[in-house]
């Protein structure tokens, strides 16, 4: 099996529910060919698949309703409108919806993904078994397992994350932080909901470090630098995933920026790296390599993309090793 056919196979599990985070797929994803987490429920809106919210989305809004008081008449009672966080600006396919502020030494890298394989922002560590706290935004409170991996067992344990009532989700209530493999949830000021999924992080007081974790998010679109810009797209692409991604253990290239498009019916991949990242994506890539960095344009049916590899390619200027230098206007 190719890397590229690999590659499929591990889009396919997305549409099934995962298996518990602690087992081999997390292993395989880090040693080998796609070093994907995937995941099973949206988190944020309306996601038909994985983690945080991907694919086609539909907005639903938070049902804030207050139960009636003594002799008033059954139903929702109106409350004021909440601001919400300013839409994604033009240029970025990937603007994260939340950010870390203080986090624990052993999780030193952030990574951010948006599309069919979720939205996130990831405080990872280092070493085969990296600690790893996923953040997730929910436009309503999600299912209580959500990526029915608890068996039926999952029950809330109350607590306090900063000045909101949230909960621990685990499978025993002695145990709020379910074995390792921990999730805490709380309302957002705006109305939505805010995860942390914490696991292979070992210290002290792991509780109160995630309540430390949770206090510093701040909720906001921001739109993430990436390492190129691209001069324009064909009006028929359509995002399907937008990441930025810091594995050293893999491969020693630091980072990699994968942006995947689709175009009727075709797959469009952009890898940008240090010189040695490998290329994502299905067809074969055809790389360049400028300003001390590599990019990669796969294109599985360039007649259904309606564009060539290699004229795609010639469209993106590489931005350099200077992180202070990338952009968040990427395409335009």
């Amino acid at each position: 099996m190719t890397d590229h056919e690999l590659a499929t196979k591990l889009r396919e599990l997305a549409e099934v529910p995962a298996p518990p985070a602690r087992i081999d797929l997390d292993r395989a994803r880090r040693s080998g060919t796609r070093r994907r987490r995937f995941r099973t429920t949206a988190l944020v809106v309306g996601c038909a698949a994985v983690v945080a919210a991907g694919g086609v989305t539909a907005v639903s809004v938070f049902d804030r309703t207050q139960s009636p008081g003594p002799g008033s008449p059954p139903g929702p009672v109106a409350v004021a409108p909440v601001p919400r966080p300013a839409p994604a600006p033009p240029g970025n396919p990937l603007v994260t919806k939340a950010s870390f502020g203080w986090l624990p030494s052993q999780t030193d890298r952030i990574e951010y993904g948006v599309g069919d394989h979720g939205d996130f922002a990831l405080a990872i560590g280092h070493g085969e078994l990296s600690p790893m706290i996923w953040l997730g935004v929910y436009d309503q409170e999600p299912p209580l397992d959500r990526r029915h991996d608890m068996g039926g067992k999952a029950v809330r344990v109350p607590v306090r994350v900063g000045d909101r009532d949230g909960y621990w989700v685990t499978t025993n209530a002695d145990d709020p932080l379910n074995g390792g493999n921990s999730y805490l949830r709380w309302p957002t000021a705006d109305g939505r909901w805010a995860e942390l999924n914490a696991y292979y992080l070992a210290v002290p007081d792991l509780r109160q470090v995630l309540l430390r974790v949770a206090g510093g998010v701040t909720f906001a679109n921001r739109p993430v630098p990436l390492p190129l810009h691209i001069e324009s797209l064909p009006d028929s692409f359509r995002i399907a995933n937008a990441e930025l991604w810091r594995r050293p253990d893999d491969d020693n290239v630091p980072w990699r920026a994968v942006l995947q498009y689709s175009s009727n019916g075709a797959q469009v991949t952009i890898t940008v790296s240090l010189p040695g990242g490998r290329a994502d994506g299905l067809g074969t890539p055809v790389c360049t390599t400028k300003n001390g960095l590599r990019a990669c344009v796969a294109i599985d049916h360039p007649a259904a993309a309606g564009i060539g590899a290699q004229a795609l390619l010639d469209r993106i200027t590489l931005l350099g090793r200077d992180e202070g230098k990338w952009t968040t206007h990427v395409i335009g």
